[in-house]
C-alpha cells in the first residue's frame, strides 16, 4: 500500500517539479544564469527533516516545496529521503515559504530568506500531525525489497540481510542475485571471473576481510560502460561501504558468536556537525573452519588406485580500524580523508591420509601427511578525494588518491611417513620447515569530470592510473641430521611490477523514447616479473595499448517499460598467485604452481535486455553472449609421469563461448512479504591446446536463486535464501551440482534502538564442492571437499544517538515554530504544491 501511495505522490508531483525546473532554469538559459533576483547568482541551499509529530519518525517521500513570498510561485521542490531528511540547493536570493506536505497530514509552513551572509541554511524538523479527514481512507504500510533493478544495475540492500549478520562480504555475496560463491570464496557472475570494486575503486581487500555490517550496499554491473576499469571477464561487484550522512552523534554497537566456536565484535562513531562529518568505525571477528575432503583417483596406464582423506581447520582472527573525514568547504566544494588500520593472523593444520591400491583394489602402502601454517598480514591504507559541483545541475569534478601498504610474513611445517602393507614405517621419512615473507605497494589516482550539456545530453571523461608493486620470498627447510638446511629446488623468491593507465571518454543523449551511450577506454598495461635467486625476468609481449570500446541503445516504451541492447570489449589479467612460478608443495600428491609466461584473456560480451514493471512487480530478462579469446583455466597433469602425483597450473584455452539467458523477478506479494527470483540458464563450450594435445568440452548448465523476506508482528523479521547450482564444464571435467539454504530471524528490541538476529547457515549441510578430472589414457579422479558451513550464529545490535538531533540548528524550537505559524499566515489560501 505504501509503494502505491509513493506513486500516487510522485505522479501528482511531477508537474510542479517540472515547473519547478522551469521555474530554475528560466526561459533564457541554464539554471543558476538567471533568476528572479535580478541576475543573482542562485547558491543557496536549504537542508531540514520531515518528522510524524506522534512519533518523532522520519517521513520519508514528503514534498517539500519553495515558493516566492510575493507571489507563490513555484521555485524548486524535491521529496524528502527515507528518514525524511531533504536539501534544495541553487536558490537565489531572496525571500521565500517553504512549504511541507505528505498525503494523510497537515501541511506546514515555514518562511525564510537567502542572502549573501546568510546562503546556506538548515531550517530545523518539520513536525507533521495527521488530517484526520484523510486518515479515515488512507492505511499506509509497506516492507522495502532488499533488491531492486535497472536496467544497467541491480542492487542488493544489506540492512535487509539477515544470514549475513557477524559474517563478511562473502556471506553478503551468497544472497545476490546472479551472484555465486563457493565454499572457499571464490566469486563467479554469470560463471564468470568479476573484478571486486569497493566504493568503486579496485582493492586489494580479501572478500573475508570486510565486515558485513560496514557495507552498505552491493551493486552488480554485468557489462560496464567505459567508464569503468576494463577488467573483469563478466562484469564488476562494487561493494559500497556506510557513510554517515545523518546530522547530530550516532553510532552502534555489536556482538556475536557461533556454534564452530568464533565470535565477533565492533562498533562505529557517526558525528555530523556542519562543515564536518566524520565517521569512525571498528570490526574484529574470530572463526573457525573445520574442512574435510576425499579424493579418487584411478591410474588407468597401470589400473592402480589412490584413496586419499583429509581433514584440517582454518582458524583466524582479523580486526580493522577505519576513520574518515568530510569536510564540506562551502557549498560546492567536498573535500574528504579517509584512513584504514587492520591486520590478522591464520593458522591452519591439515592431516592427509594416503591409500594406494593394486588393480585388485587392496593396499600396496600408504601415508600420512601433516601440515601446519601460520599466516599473517598487516596493511594500512590512505584515501584523499576532492568533489567541486558547478552551478549547472549534475556538473562535476572528482579527484581521488589512494595508497595502501600490507606485510604477509608466513612460516609452516610438513612431516611425512610412508608404510607398506603390513603398516610398518618405510624409509625416506621428510620433515620440513618454510618461511615466507612477502610485501605489497598499490597506489591509484583518479579524476573525473561530468557536463550535461544540455537535459537529455551528457559528456563524461576521465583519467586513472594504477602502480602495484609486490614481492615474496619462500625459503624451504629439510631436516637432516638433526638440523635444518635450506633446500634451493624447493625454495623460490618472485616479485612483479604492474602499471595501468587509463583514459576514458563517454557520450550519451536521449531523443524522445531513444537513448544511446557511446563509450571508448583506453588501457596501457605493464606487467614484469623476475626471480632474482635465479637472475630470471619475465615480461609478456602484450605490454601495448588496448581499446575497449562500449555501446548501449535503449528504448523506452515507458518508464515501466523498456529494452536495451549493449556491447563491451573487457579484459581478464593473470593474477600475482596464477603467475608467481615456484611449486607448492603443501599436499605432496596434488600439488600447485604459477605460469609466467601466462596472457591476458579478452572478451567481447552481448546483452539483449528487457524490464517490466507491474504494479508492485519488477520483471528483467536478459540473454547475454560473451566470446573469450586466451581464456585463463586451470589444468592437471601427472608431475614429472609420477603415477600418483599430480600437478595443476592455469593455462590459456583456446576461447570459451559462454551465451545464456538470465531471469529476474522482484515482487511484494504483501505489504509485509517479498521475494526476489534470480534464475540463469547457459551453456558453455571450451577448448584447449596443452603440449599438443586438444581439450575440449561443452554443457547446459545453470543456477537458481529465491530470497524471501517477511516483516513479522511483534518487530520480528524472517528471511529464507536458497540456491541451486547444476553441473559445470571445465576443460577436463565437471563441477557437480549442488545447493544450499539459509534462514535468519532478527527481532527489534527497545523500540528498534537494537536488535537481536539468529540464523542458520547451510540448514540441510550441503554445501560442498564436488567434480570429476580425466586425462584420456592416464587417469580419472572424483573429489569431494567440504568445510564446516552449518552452524548457528546469534548476534546483537545496540544504536545510540537520536538521529534527528541537530548540532548545527541555528534556533531554538520556539522560535522555528513562531516562524513557521508566521510562514501559515503569509500562505495563500488554497495554494498548493
Amino acid at each position: 500500500m505504501k509503494k502505491f501511495v509513493t506513486l500516487v505522490l510522485m505522479v501528482c508531483c511531477l508537474p510542479t517539479l517540472v515547473f519547478a525546473q522551469q521555474g530554475a532554469h528560466g526561459r533564457g538559459g541554464p539554471r543558476g544564469a538567471r533568476n528572479a533576483g535580478g541576475g543573482m547568482p542562485a547558491i543557496g541551499q536549504v537542508i531540514g527533516k520531515v518528522m510524524e509529530s506522534a512519533t518523532n519518525k522520519g517521513i520519508g517521500y514528503a514534498t517539500v516545496g519553495v515558493l516566492h513570498a510575493k507571489d507563490s510561485s513555484v521555485v524548486a521542490g524535491v521529496l524528502s529521503g527515507e528518514n525524511g531528511d531533504f536539501t534544495i540547493a541553487q536558490l537565489p536570493f531572496g525571500q521565500f515559504i517553504l512549504r511541507v506536505n505528505y498525503l494523510g497530514y497537515n501541511p506546514v509552513y515555514h518562511s525564510f530568506s537567502i542572502t549573501p551572509k546568510n546562503a546556506s541554511q538548515d531550517l530545523g524538523n518539520f513536525k507533521l500531525s495527521p488530517s484526520t479527514s484523510l486518515l479515515k481512507t488512507v492505511n499506509v504500510t509497506a516492507n522495502k525489497p532488499a533488491y531492486s533493478m535497472s536496467i544497467d544495475k541491480k542492487v542488493f540492500d544489506v540492512s535487509k540481510s539477515l544470514t549475513s549478520v557477524g559474517g563478511d562480504a562473502t556471506d553478503v555475496l551468497k544472497e545476490v542475485p546472479s551472484v555465486n560463491v563457493d565454499i572457499d570464496g571464490n566469486v563467479t557472475l554469470r560463471n564468470g571471473s568479476p573484478t571486486i570494486f569497493v566504493d568503486g575503486k579496485r582493492t586489494t581487500l580479501t572478500l573475508d576481510q570486510i565486515p558485513a555490517e560496514s557495507i552498505a550496499k552491493i551493486e552488480v554491473i554485468t557489462n560496464p560502460s567505459a567508464k569503468y576499469d576494463a577488467e573483469g571477464m563478466s562484469g564488476i561487484i562494487n561493494i559500497v561501504l556506510k557513510k554517515n550522512r545523518k546530522p547530530g552523534i550516532n553510532g552502534s554497537l555489536r556482538a556475536g558468536g557461533d556454534t564452530r566456536g568464533g565470535f565477533n565484535g565492533g562498533g562505529n562513531l557517526n558525528i555530523y556537525q556542519s562543515p564536518f562529518n566524520l565517521t569512525m568505525s571498528y570490526f574484529l571477528n574470530d572463526r573457525k573452519g573445520p574442512s574435510s575432503g576425499t579424493t579418487t583417483r584411478h591410474n588407468i596406464f597401470d589400473d592402480s588406485w589412490l584413496d586419499q582423506h583429509t581433514t584440517g581447520k582454518r582458524d583466524g582472527l582479523f580486526q580493522i580500524g577505519r576513520i574518515g573525514l568530510d569536510y564540506f568547504l562551502d557549498n560546492r566544494n567536498t573535500l574528504s580523508v579517509e584512513g584504514s588500520l587492520g591486520g590478522g593472523n591464520f593458522n591452519s593444520s591439515q592431516v592427509l591420509n594416503s591409500n594406494y591400491l593394486n588393480s585388485g583394489k587392496t593396499a600396496d602402502s600408504s601415508s600420512i601427511a601433516n601440515t601446519n601454517s601460520k599466516f599473517a598480514f598487516n596493511f594500512y591504507s590512505g584515501d584523499l578525494g576532492y568533489k567541486h559541483n558547478f552551478k549547472k545541475d549534475g556538473h562535476t569534478l572528482t579527484a581521488d588518491l589512494n595508497l595502501r601498504k600490507s606485510t604477509n610474513p608466513a612460516n609452516g611445517s610438513y612431516q611425512s611417513q610412508s608404510y607398506d602393507n603390513t603398516g610398518k614405517p618405510m624409509a625416506g621419512a621428510i620433515r620440513q620447515k618454510n618461511n615466507t615473507n612477502g610485501s605489497s605497494t598499490y597506489f591509484v589516482g583518479q579524476l573525473d569530470y561530468v557536463n550535461p550539456l544540455t537535459e537529455n545530453a551528457k559528456l563524461e571523461a576521465g583519467l586513472k592510473t594504477s602502480v602495484r608493486n609486490s614481492n615474496s620470498t619462500y625459503d624451504v627447510f629439510d631436516l637432516k641430521a638433526g638440523d635444518y638446511v635450506p633446500n634451493d629446488y624447493l625454495s623460490s623468491d618472485y616479485r612483479f611490477d604492474e602499471d595501468i593507465y587509463a583514459g576514458y571518454v563517454q557520450f550519451s543523449d536521449q531523443l524522445n523514447k531513444f537513448g544511446y551511450q557511446l563509450g571508448l577506454r583506453a588501457e596501457q598495461y605493464s606487467y614484469s616479473g623476475a626471480v632474482p635467486s635465479q637472475g630470471l625476468t619475465f615480461k609478456p609481449e602484450s605490454d601495448k595499448l588496448g581499446l575497449y570500446p562500449s555501446v548501449f541503445l535503449t528504448y523506452k516504451f515507458t518508464d515501466m517499460d523498456q529494452v536495451q541492447v549493449n556491447y563491451s570489449r573487457r579484459v581478464d589479467r593473470p593474477n600475482f598467485w596464477q603467475r608467481i612460478p615456484y611449486t607448492n608443495f603443501s599436499d605432496p600428491l596434488n600439488l600447485r604452481r604459477g605460469n609466467p609466461d601466462l596472457k591476458p584473456e579478452y572478451t567481447n560480451s552481448f546483452e539483449l535486455s528487457y524490464n517490466k514493471i507491474i504494479g508492485q512487480s519488477n520483471f528483467m530478462t536478459t540473454l547475454y553472449f560473451r566470446n573469450t579469446d586466451n581464456n585463463i583455466t586451470t589444468y592437471t597433469e601427472p608431475y614429472n609421469n609420477s603415477k600418483d602425483t599430480l600437478i595443476s597450473y592455469a593455462i590459456n584455452a583456446k576461447t570459451n563461448n559462454s551465451y545464456g539467458a538470465e531471469f529476474t523477478l522482484q515482487t511484494q506479494l504483501t505489504n509485509w512479504w517479498n521475494i526476489t527470483a534470480n534464475l540463469n540458464l547457459f551453456q558453455t563450450n571450451i577448448s584447449a591446446n596443452v603440449k599438443s594435445q586438444d581439450f575440449s568440452n561443452s554443457k547446459f548448465s545453470g543456477f537458481a536463486k529465491l530470497n524471501s523476506d517477511m516483516k513479522l508482528p511483534a518487530d520480528f523479521s524472517l528471511q529464507l535464501s536458497g540456491n541451486y547450482n547444476a553441473p559445470v564444464a571445465t576443460p577436463q571435467g565437471t563441477m557437480k551440482n549442488f545447493g544450499s539454504i539459509d534462514v535468519g530471524v532478527k527481532k527489534d528490541l527497545f523500540k528498534k534502538k537494537a536488535s537481536l538476529t539468529l540464523s542458520l547457515s547451510d540448514v540441510l549441510n550441503t554445501r560442498e564442492r564436488e567434480s570429476d578430472y580425466t586425462i584420456p589414457d592416464v587417469f580419472t579422479q572424483h573429489s569431494v571437499a567440504r568445510r564446516a558451513s552449518r552452524f548457528l550464529r546469534l548476534n546483537f545490535t545496540y544504536n545510540f544517538g537520536k538521529q534527528n538531533f541537530q548540532l548545527f540548528r541555528r534556533k531554538s524550537n520556539k522560535s522555528q515554530q513562531q516562524t513557521q505559524q508566521s510562514g501559515q499566515d503569509l500562505a495563500p489560501e488554497g495554494q498548493q504544491f
